[in-house]
């Protein structure tokens, strides 16, 4: 008879409680969540629009929602980035985290991009590098971060050896959200529990190690990992964070506050987060870091122009304009999908000259204010009509305050600007 999960849970969680979990996990998800982007949306007009909403009490940009009362992620408010769907578990690990100013950060496996989005939204005036080695997944990262317009990400594609080359004690903090066997998310994705084997765990143990390793080397003097995993399993929990404490004497153990849901992990000051205990999805959470003393960090000024309008330094990167909060020099010289906010558009077939992701920055004052039925039309790619009396020529379109994007209008024909690539039927 094959072994379950549960039953390689015995030796750490007792019986009562793996009992718990386990009926916990055989219920439907109730509770979802999501983070709002401060600039671009308030909490008056999120509460306007869902009924079923509550605050968080650690993060006052998160919220709850259930799940078959509120559907925000088919709604206008989601495609216009004013928030991100996001599980509350998975909002610890930008939790954890204390800001910086003029920060590296590099999230090694980022996409689809809710680590990324929370410690971006969470810090603006850091800098912080997404990347992830799956060409498709890197692709909808990039698009991700183009729907919540946000300025201090660089997105890459590439395996996390890459970064060995030039970035070694470069980093300020590193994000390892690690590939891993997933138990904790058998509840929302019932075929990985079908799947699941622990010969299939014990498989993963390396990769875990290795981009352990990657990020230890890739951390600067004083700097902090954040590894986390979707597995109730200590094999690739406690174990792979004590393996990376013992192979590299430098490293040590911070200790997590605990607050009220948290199961203290093996090691003290890691965490496991089980669903019957607290309000989201199965995580286990560890911090990390390095002895020494930071490095101070050279900001290039002599490349970009300061932009007061953005509160951005502007530069040329691959023949477009681009933003970002502050220039390094080795940053902006990577292969990058996304490199900040893309501000110009000089693609030859381009419908607009600017970016869309640059609407997301500028004054919904001056826009052209859509209704409801004119706002989902937009944002499925439909030309609209309008008699406003203004001249011909390119303009923004909003909607309940929230810029959608941009319009070309020619009489009464506004043409549609709305990249193809984020267009959907809401």
């Amino acid at each position: 008879m094959k072994k379950l999960m549960y039953d390689y849970l015995i030796n750490y969680l007792p019986p009562i409680e793996i009992a718990r979990l386990r009926l916990e996990m055989n219920q439907p998800l109730k509770y979802k969540g999501l983070l709002i982007n401060p600039a671009r949306i308030s909490s008056d007009i999120l509460f306007a629009e869902f009924k079923s909403l509550t605050k968080d009490e650690t993060n006052p940009n998160f919220f709850t929602y259930i799940k078959n009362e509120d559907t925000p992620g088919r709604n206008i408010l989601h495609e216009a980035g004013a928030y991100y769907i996001l599980d509350r578990s998975s909002m610890l690990i930008s939790h954890f985290l204390e800001p910086l100013k003029n920060e590296l950060v590099l999230d090694m496996c980022a996409a689809p991009g809710g680590k990324t989005i929370s410690y971006a939204l969470k810090n603006p005036q850091a800098l912080i590098v997404a990347n992830d080695f799956s060409t498709k997944r890197a692709s909808e990262l990039s698009k991700n971060i183009e729907r919540m317009g946000l300025a201090n990400v660089i997105v890459t594609n590439f395996d996390p050896n890459y970064f060995l080359k030039d970035f070694i004690g470069y980093f300020d903090k590193i994000i390892l959200d690690a590939p891993c066997s997933g138990t904790g998310m058998f509840r929302k994705e019932s075929k990985m529990e079908e799947d699941w084997s622990y010969e299939k765990t014990l498989r993963l143990l390396p990769l875990q190690d290795k981009l352990l390793d990657i990020a230890y080397r890739l951390l600067s003097p004083g700097g902090v990992i954040s590894y986390s995993t979707c597995s109730f399993l200590h094999e690739e929990d406690e174990e792979r964070v004590q393996k990376v404490i013992n192979d590299h004497n430098d490293l040590h153990l911070v200790k997590l506050k605990m607050s009220e849901g948290f199961y203290e992990g093996t090691l003290e000051g890691t965490i496991h987060i089980f669903p019957h205990l607290y309000q989201g999805e199965g995580h286990f959470l560890a911090q990390l870091v390095k002895e020494g003393t930071p490095s101070s960090l050279e900001i290039d000024k002599k490349i970009g122009t300061f932009d007061s309008s953005l509160n951005l330094y502007t530069f040329e990167y691959q023949n477009e304009k681009y933003g970002l909060p502050f220039i390094v020099n080795s940053l902006i010289n990577l292969p990058a999908l996304r490199m900040g906010l893309k501000i110009t558009n000089r693609t030859k077939y381009a419908k607009c000259p600017w970016d869309h992701a640059l609407s997301h920055y500028l004054n919904s004052i001056k826009s052209i204010k859509l209704t409801k039925k004119e706002a989902l039309a937009y944002l499925n790619g439909e030309e609209l009509t309008s008699s406003i009396d203004i001249e011909d020529g390119y303009y923004l379109v909003s909607y309940n305050t929230i810029n959608l994007g941009y319009v070309n209008k020619k009489g009464k024909r506004l043409k549609n600007c709305y990249p193809k690539g984020l267009r959907i039927k809401v």
